[in-house]
């Protein structure tokens, strides 16, 4: 899941985008959701040092945790000097018959979600830069499959089979988050929408970031395309992964929840007539009466450890309130 800010303004800040996206843990009995939060965490820890080095110009968090994990792959051992031991262990823990000199016959399921992982750890090195540039529609495409497609087949209680559906769920998770976010993207001069794409509607990123892009005749036609031509072809394999008989429950729970939240991330959308500014503000409101129909939700939260004033982690706690 593609966690950010809660505000829909500030990178660094979480909690409501974490409720948004996986409140429905708290219907898992307790024993199942140890495992997701355990490693939706972990996906929230990469996203927090490479987000954190990008806004520094740096990547020495990312790229410390990268080697300390591959130094824990091939000599079994966690570094005495790795800032991210917690974590580090957690993993080892999870897939201690894959990694090391203990490697011994493995779950398919876990040697899956490893290869995810070492393909959302690439993915993560490749995408989050600020020179970034996607030139077309099959760039966005590879780049959305790499983050989530990877980040949702690192998830819990998949076989093989499941994985690609689940992976075509991830993809289309990233895309909607995209859309979600654009306010905060684009005041950090982040625009996802390939430049073919800009090219054939007249406009460029720069009208993105310096907000004039809503006086520009083509974007109502890009979004038009975007909701109308772009997803619909690729909701409709997740839909048709979301009707699987042979779906987990925690499947079945994610699927159910992510599709009712792409519906409002669209029809919030177009009550805004797609001013992705004032989106930012109505659509948390709407995420904030969604979850009082979910009571239960109110005491979800994921522990996050944040770089933060010059340390690689310290302490987050994630509540629902902005």
């Amino acid at each position: 899941m593609d966690f950010g800010s809660s505000k829909g303004c500030a990178i660094s800040d979480d909690a409501l985008k974490d409720v948004d996206n996986a409140a429905w843990l708290v219907y898992l009995v307790p024993e199942a959701q140890e495992e997701w939060r355990d490693r939706i965490y972990w996906i929230r820890t990469i996203d927090r040092l490479a987000e954190h080095d990008w806004l520094n110009g740096e990547r020495n968090g990312f790229d410390q945790f990268c080697q300390h994990w591959q130094h824990r792959r091939e000599a079994g051992e966690v570094s005495s000097n790795a800032s991210c031991q917690l974590e580090l262990w957690q993993m080892s823990r999870t897939w201690r018959h894959l990694v090391g000199a203990e490697q011994i016959d493995c779950d398919d399921r876990d040697l899956f979600a490893l290869s995810a992982w070492q393909r959302y750890l690439q993915a993560v090195a490749t995408y989050h830069r600020d020179d970034l540039i996607l030139q077309t529609i099959a760039d966005y495409d590879r780049m959305i499959d790499g983050l989530g497609g990877s980040l949702f087949q690192v998830l819990p209680d998949l076989d093989a089979d499941l994985a690609v559906g689940a992976r075509a769920l991830g993809a289309l998770d990233q895309c909607y988050n995209h859309l979600r976010d654009l306010h905060e993207d684009t005041r950090h001069r982040l625009c996802y929408f390939p430049h073919t794409v800009l090219d054939e509607f007249g406009l460029t990123a720069e009208h993105f970031y310096q907000r004039t892009v809503f006086d520009q005749p083509g974007y109502v036609d890009l979004i038009h395309c975007w909701l109308h031509e772009y997803l619909p072809p690729r909701k409709a394999i997740a839909q048709q992964f979301a009707r699987r008989l042979d779906l987990p429950p925690s499947w079945k729970l994610l699927c159910d929840w992510s599709l009712d939240r792409y519906q409002r991330i669209e029809t919030c959308l177009q009550r805004c007539d797609y001013n992705y500014v004032d989106f930012a503000q109505h659509y948390w409101t709407d995420v904030r009466q969604h979850l009082q129909h979910h009571p239960n939700t109110s005491t979800f939260q994921i522990n996050v450890q944040a770089p933060l004033d010059g340390e690689i982690y310290k302490p987050l706690a994630l509540h629902r309130s902005a």
